[in-house]
């Protein structure tokens, strides 16, 4: 049965078809710290991918099983995070990331090493969004160490 928009105030019907195209439910991204909110505002520079707006909308990442993701993910793994965490992500300074045992439970999550990665953690991981690493990367590095999950 149609809906009738007839008896609709306009306040009303903007507010109905505002909240037609806007997602229910949104993903909230959280500062590991202190659980504050992460403005994930793009760095200079920066334009988000469609990949980035899915994962801002959904909290999954969608390059998770994208080889050619992957690998560009490993090379930034490389770079940037395997001399904390080793090549393999077994851990040094840095805590092992092939494993589920970790301190804070949304680290296990892509939402939570999102939150890790671009705003930092306690210990010597500073944030790699001041850095000028895009939120792109990040989801690449974060579907990288997906796969070495044990």
């Amino acid at each position: 049965m149609p809906v009738k928009f007839r008896h609709l105030s306009a306040a009303a019907f903007v507010a109905f078809a505002f909240a037609a195209t806007v997602p229910a439910v949104a993903v909230e991204f959280k500062s590991a710290l202190d659980d504050s909110p992460i403005d994930l505002d793009p760095i200079k520079g920066e334009e988000f991918t469609d990949a980035v707006k899915k994962f801002h909308e959904t909290g999954e990442n969608p390059y998770n099983g994208n080889a050619e993701e992957i690998a560009a993910g490993q090379k930034l793994y490389n770079a940037n995070c395997q001399v904390c965490h080793k090549p393999d992500g077994s851990g040094g300074m840095g805590p092992a990331l092939n494993d589920d045992m970790v301190v804070n439970p949304r680290a296990n999550t892509d939402v939570g090493m999102f939150e890790i990665i671009h705003s930092g953690a306690a210990g010597a991981m500073r944030p790699f969004a001041k850095r000028g690493m895009t939120q792109d990367q990040m989801l690449k590095i974060i579907a990288f160490i997906n796969t070495l999950k044990k």
